[in-house]
Parts: structure tokens; C-alpha cells; sequence
């Protein structure tokens, strides 16, 4: 009986404690009612879409191409130049056989052979960059950045041609051709050269064309310059470089011989 006794007062101190918490849950709950957000339908759609797609991607053109045309420019602009040195040198000798029998100075006879050439080059970046501003309406970010450019570009494939063309004689000509198609696919002026070929992606970096076209696309569409300075520098060193080669070329042509007086076949 003591222990029934001690039991029903225990009972009757838990059921106070019971009740004082049920109210207190019922406080809490009331309170948890007022605070729950009362969404329109739009918010729901909104939250909706959220849960259903968390991830989206959100995509901005930094500097972009006003038109077809002119995203184009920095990949068809230097190809012209390239085929005017090409057909210069069709018309014109890379080195001067007078110069060659005179016993001239190797580098005066290379120089000889490409600053006519490379005069026509300028003229020709004059005439085509005319047609395509006044003419077509291309705009460009930085006009006299990318005449200067066009100029250093149209030295350095001159010189190139030069080389290839007094280096080789008429197989120059075939080697100009095949180069031509090696930077045409490998210069990224169409698609990104990272979705080309692992060929083409390893060539990109070997030659003038590709410094070329990212180096326009800064200048004509805008954006950071660094490229453009890498480019004038790799530019530069290829003239150079071509420029050195016609030389010696021109010093081991000073050598004549019977083929050469007399050729069996001439082109």
C-alpha cells in the first residue's frame, strides 16, 4: 500500500508535467503556423524550378562580333596576304641574277628581292582594308593597331615566300601551297583548334598564321593585348628568320656551275 501510495503521487506529478508541456507544444505549434511563408503561384513556380533544375549555366560574350562578316575577318584577312605574297613571287624573282653574278653582298641580294615585294604587301593592306571598312562597314576596335599589325604580317609572309621560293626554285612555289593548307586548318580562324585534329593542335604553335588571326581578333573585336605583343614578337622573329635563310641562300647561288649555266630542264 505505501509503495501504491508513493506510485500515485509520482503518476499525478508526471501528468501535471505532461499537461504543462502538451500546452506548451500547442504554443509552439501555433507559433510554427504563423511563420510558415504563404507563397503565391508564381513563387511556387519560381521555388519549383529551383528544385527541379539547382545547376544553371549563365553565359556572357565579353567582346562580341557585331556580324558574320567580321567574326571572319581575322581568319580570311591574312590568307589574302598570304596568296598576294604567293603571287608576287610568281612575278617577281626572290633573288636578282644580275646581283647573283655582280658578287653582291648576300644580304643586300635578299633584301633586294623582298622590299619590292613587301612594298606591294603594304599596298596591297591599304587596298583591301579600304574595300572592307568603307565598303563592307567592317569596324574595328583598334584601326591603327590593326593596320600595324597587317603590315609586320604581310613582312613576315613575304619573307617566308622569299625564302621557300630561292631556297627550292619552282618546288618553293608547290611548298608555299602546302603550307598555306597546313595553316589554314591549323590556325583556328574557323573552329576552335582544340576540336581539330591532334596534328593540326600540334603545329598550331609553330606557325605565323595562327599569331596571326588571335592577334586580329583582339585588335578588330577588342580584348586583352597580350596576345597581340606575343604575336608581333613571333612575327618578327620569322622575318628575321626567313630573311637570314634568303641570305645564305643567296651566298650558295653565288656558286655557279654547268647545271646551273646550262640546265638540263628549266621551269
Amino acid at each position: 500500500m505505501g509503495k501504491l501510495k508513493k506510485g500515485a503521487g509520482a503518476l499525478d506529478g508526471g501528468i501535471v508535467k505532461l499537461s504543462d508541456g502538451s500546452v506548451q507544444l500547442s504554443n509552439g505549434l501555433h507559433d510554427g503556423v504563423g511563420k510558415i511563408p504563404d507563397y503565391d503561384k508564381q513563387q511556387r513556380d519560381q521555388r519549383t524550378e529551383v528544385m527541379a533544375d539547382p545547376v544553371k549555366l549563365a553565359s556572357q560574350a565579353m567582346h562580341k562580333a557585331p556580324n558574320y562578316g567580321t567574326g571572319f575577318a581575322p581568319y580570311f584577312i591574312p590568307l589574302s596576304l598570304w596568296v598576294g605574297a604567293m603571287v608576287a613571287y610568281m612575278l617577281i624573282a626572290p633573288l636578282n641574277r644580275r646581283a647573283l653574278a655582280a658578287g653582291a653582298s648576300a644580304w643586300r641580294i635578299a633584301l633586294a628581292g623582298w622590299l619590292p615585294v613587301a612594298a606591294i604587301g603594304l599596298l596591297q593592306i591599304a587596298a583591301l582594308m579600304s574595300v572592307l571598312h568603307f565598303g563592307l562597314g567592317l569596324e574595328m576596335e583598334r584601326t591603327a593597331g590593326t593596320l600595324g599589325y597587317l603590315a609586320l604580317a604581310s613582312c613576315c609572309f613575304t619573307a617566308i615566300v622569299q625564302w621557300l621560293n630561292a631556297k627550292f626554285g619552282a618546288a618553293g612555289r608547290i611548298l608555299v601551297l602546302a603550307l598555306l593548307m597546313l595553316q589554314l586548318t591549323s590556325a583556328g580562324g574557323t573552329y576552335p583548334v582544340q576540336t581539330s585534329p591532334a596534328f593540326f593542335n600540334a603545329i598550331h604553335p609553330y606557325l605565323p598564321m595562327s599569331y596571326v588571326v588571335d592577334g586580329l581578333r583582339r585588335l578588330i573585336t577588342g580584348g586583352d593585348l597580350g596576345v597581340v605583343w606575343q604575336g608581333c614578337a613571333v612575327l618578327a622573329a620569322f622575318t628575321a628568320g626567313a630573311l637570314a635563310l634568303t641570305a645564305l641562300s643567296a651566298r650558295h647561288k653565288q656558286v655557279w656551275s654547268l647545271d646551273r649555266l646550262h640546265p638540263e630542264l628549266s621551269l
